[in-house]
């Protein structure tokens, strides 16, 4: 809202809803309001349309900004997602955007992922994602975010792929550090990386491993709750590796893992891994949590691969004098280059970091998080829209703080 209290309002372009009468014939054609509702509506805000309409309707409360914004944009089609409709947006990654829905019956407020445009024809990115919501179906525990339903809408030029998932309405902990001006409390950092290991213990002894943990894939509401997501790249059974093999040499998709977190033995052969690879992966996000900064922060990728193979092991206390020497150690043995180093389990690593882990709260407005979410993902739904490559943003420090537990 404007400081003179005006609700602003991002287009693109001028469309049919900002003529005479064409904001409420486009809100009918999105069919998220029954009609009941739409005329109730129309009635109670009096004679106004276009952009002064999705003004006050905003204002009203029966739409959300993201919602308006689309209509005026011409876009009303997307806001069904079979029986849900769309209401902001949630998230943005390689694959597809995420956003906050609500289930039209029960009203339900539920999170759906729905596959890139980009991506949304392409054989290799489909089965992966196909693959993703099989295997999050499959997950039920308190520290994994669950999903509830693997679907597919009939559009104009083909199909589109969604999955539908609970909303936890939490910061990544990389959105956690990015907030503030320093490292974690190490009390903290180990209560994020004690709930992380229980899901993928969890994880491990269903025969599955993630292999993508990383402080973008670790949710945590303001109670320091902790869920974690994002299982494209999980890989499950002999069979599931060998689907996945053929994915890989059949539509090239074999790029499997984010380089800062990567393990060696990851990095030459996604298929030929255990849990400690993800012991590992864990390791270098609580390294993160604890300094501020990436274990190697290299100019390129390949370079960040190869650090990882054969550099020494950064150490945690030279970035942060906070941190206990036996805390050190263990992030050590976590990011061991060779796999027998490391822990043998996420059990071995829970009883470890327990010790120095302590629940915090953390200070965010879910409401501002999503604000901020909306605007980077329509300059980078923009920028696909158009064909350009979204650059990617590698920070050299990543910073994060908790508050204490007293309210």
């Amino acid at each position: 809202m404007s400081p003179g209290g005006k609700i602003q309002l991002e287009f693109t372009h001028l469309c049919m809803a900002t003529t005479t009468k064409s904001f409420w014939t486009l809100l009918e054609r999105a069919q998220i309001l029954t009609p009941e509702r739409l005329e109730q509506v129309r009635g109670s805000l009096g004679p106004v349309d276009g952009l002064d309409a999705a003004r006050a309707i905003v204002k009203a409360g029966v739409l959300t900004k993201f919602q308006a914004e689309e209509i005026i944009n011409g876009r009303w089609r997307s806001l069904r997602v079979g029986h849900f409709v769309l209401r902001d947006i949630l998230g943005f990654g390689g694959m597809g955007t995420a956003y906050v829905a609500m289930e039209l019956e029960t009203r339900k407020i539920v999170a759906i992922k729905l596959l890139g445009e980009t991506n949304r024809h392409d054989p290799g990115m489909r089965a992966r994602f196909q693959m993703e919501g099989r295997a999050g179906m499959d997950l039920d525990h308190p520290h994994i975010v669950r999903t509830l339903e693997l679907g597919k809408l009939e559009e104009l030029y083909g199909e589109t792929d969604f999955m539908v998932m609970e909303l936890f309405p939490g910061v990544t902990l990389l959105e956690g550090i990015h907030f503030s001006a320093g490292p974690l409390k190490f009390d903290a950092a180990c209560d994020v990386a004690v709930q992380a290991a229980e899901g993928l213990n969890y994880l491990h002894q269903r025969g599955m491993i993630h292999r993508d943990v990383k402080p973008d894939n670790i949710l945590i509401d303001a109670e320091g709750n902790v869920k974690l997501l994002d299982f494209g790249l999980t890989l499950a059974d002999t069979s599931a590796a060998a689907d996945e093999f053929s994915l890989a040499m059949i539509f090239g998709h074999d790029c499997l893992g984010t380089a800062d977190y990567i393990p060696p033995e990851q990095s030459r052969d996604s298929f030929a891994v255990d849990r400690r690879a993800d012991i590992y992966s864990l390791g270098c996000t609580l390294f993160v949590a604890l300094t501020a900064k990436r274990p190697f922060p290299m100019a390129t990728r390949a370079a960040t691969v190869k650090a990882h193979r054969s550099e020494p092991r950064p150490r945690v206390e030279k970035y942060n004098d906070q941190v206990p020497e036996e805390l050190s150690a263990i992030i050590q043995r976590m990011m061991a280059v060779e796999v027998n180093d490391r822990p043998t389990d996420m059990g071995e690593v829970i009883r470890l970091l327990s010790p120095f882990a302590r629940r915090r709260r953390w200070a965010f407005s879910f409401r501002d998080v999503l604000a901020t979410r909306r605007k980077m993902g329509r300059k980078k739904m923009a920028q696909q829209r158009s064909s350009a490559t979204p650059q990617s943003s590698r920070p050299t420090d990543v910073i994060a703080r908790s508050e204490t537990d007293t309210p």
